[in-house]
């Protein structure tokens, strides 16, 4: 090779992309609407509700943990409006 020419690039091939694992959700109507939406790190994401749906385990973590929440939510306010609405606890 003379000193003013350039070896040829080779092409690249970009890393393949692992698939994400799965799982199949049911998410209730009752309070979200026709669509439960949230975000994770900054990606948007938007679920059907009252219908099986398939979603990244990551994304169900999320959601059961947030349903969570909602149920002991509710029994909380249940506990404290029971016992006359003195302090519980």
């Amino acid at each position: 090779m003379k000193k003013n020419e350039s070896k040829p690039v080779e092409p690249t091939k970009a890393p393949a992309v692992e698939k994400e694992p799965t799982v199949s959700v049911f998410i209730p109507a009752e309070g979200n609407g026709a669509y439960l939406e949230g975000a994770l790190n900054g990606v948007n994401f938007r679920i059907p509700t009252d219908r099986i749906v398939e979603i990244p385990e990551r994304i169900a973590r999320i959601v059961k943990e947030s349903r969570k929440g909602l149920t002991d939510g509710a029994h909380a306010v249940a506990a404290f409006a029971e016992s006359g609405g003195r302090k519980i606890g």
